[in-house]
């Protein structure tokens, strides 16, 4: 599972220098565990979304709603997984990056959070009363 989730963050780590990288990379597993939260909450709140909530008249909408409540909830959890080092002073001053890494770090985090999020939906639509949000059918 680690070399998935670092693979998949090795197409966009662009975004941010690359001492963020080679720390999420390294020094722990960074990129798993920004990449265990982000499937385990993109799964809930599709969960949420599709099982939880009363059939409503605007379903694309609200779908819309949860897709940015999941990516704001993962760019929390990844500016402070990214922040948290700095703050603390744990990383050597040479060896540090900088706010504007941890932005784009959670920048490239709400993109993820948006693929399985639609992904999450193609999966688990099928059992629910609203099938169909949001790919209506043809």
């Amino acid at each position: 599972m680690e070399e998935f989730f670092n693979s998949m963050y090795y197409y966009t780590n662009g975004f941010y220098d690359e001492l963020l990288d080679t720390y999420l990379y390294e020094t722990t597993p960074g990129y798993l565990h920004i990449g265990l939260f982000l499937l385990v909450s993109t799964i809930i709140v599709c969960l949420f979304f599709y099982y939880l909530l009363a059939p409503v008249r605007k379903q694309t909408l609200l779908w819309f709603v949860c897709a940015g409540a999941n990516a704001v909830v993962n760019i929390l959890f990844s500016l402070w997984y990214s922040m948290t080092p700095l703050i603390n002073n744990e990383i050597p001053i040479d060896e540090s990056w900088t706010y504007l890494d941890c932005y784009g770090l959670g920048i490239v985090n709400v993109f993820w959070s948006f693929v399985f999020f639609v992904i999450a939906s193609l999966i688990l639509k099928w059992g629910s009363i609203a099938k169909y949000v949001p790919f209506q059918k043809f």
